[in-house]
């Protein structure tokens, strides 16, 4: 299956459409996670999940929790700044079951994230991406995060920053609001193992890379 292209992050703020989302769900529900998303799941699964709470950041349509649910997890939480892809994430839930064990927040991580319980494990899956200010997102996600943070993020090379840059210029053009951040991946990484994570796993894609970071001492 090939790599989704930049920006289909769903943690964009209230660009895209129910038909969008419908779509993704029809995807997944063909072909499962995309390759990225899959390796994330892959290696939280290799670090145990039973009864384990999760928390996806920017979680679209529900994959990760849906794929975790499945493998053990206890429960689900979402956070997502569009409303068609909550909508679609949480009838996705009831429809397999899960609706009693997720729960489904609309709006920016950030603002609400007083609102939001830590859980076990904390997923950005192309979140990073969609946010400018880098530290205060991973900043905030760490702070729930009990056991691990997994991510998947732009790999930091001339190649993305150069599709970075012609996709502001197009986006500026046309006024869409969307943007697609490449951050430094020596930042991320010290302020994840500052605030006392080690990397476990690391998985590069064409575009995209895999990170899962475990809390020292668990």
């Amino acid at each position: 299956m090939p790599e989704p292209g930049p920006c289909d992050c769903p943690g964009c703020p209230n660009v895209f459409s129910l038909k969008a989302a419908e779509e993704d769900l029809r995807r997944y529900r063909r072909k499962g996670p995309d390759p990225s998303t899959q390796s994330l799941i892959s290696a939280i699964e290799s670090q145990g999940i039973d009864g384990a709470s999760v928390l996806d950041i920017g979680g679209g349509i529900g994959a990760i929790q849906l794929e975790l649910l499945a493998a053990g997890a206890a429960t689900a939480e979402s956070v997502d700044a569009t409303p068609s892809y909550v909508a679609v994430a949480r009838a996705e839930a009831e429809r397999r079951g899960y609706g009693a064990r997720t729960r489904h927040l609309e709006g920016d991580f950030v603002a609400l994230a007083n609102e939001v319980e830590p859980a076990d494990v904390v997923t950005l899956d192309r979140m990073v991406c969609c946010y400018s200010d880098m530290p205060r997102l991973v900043g905030r996600s760490l702070e729930h995060a009990r056991r691990m943070i997994g991510l998947v993020y732009p790999r930091d090379t001339w190649w993305t920053r150069a599709m970075a840059r012609a996709m502001a210029a197009f986006h500026s053009l046309t006024r869409d609001p969307v943007r697609w951040y490449i951050h430094s991946e020596s930042a991320l990484d010290a302020l994840i193992r500052g605030a006392g994570f080690e990397r476990r796993v690391l998985r590069r894609h064409v575009l995209w890379q895999v990170a899962l970071y475990v809390r020292i001492g668990t």
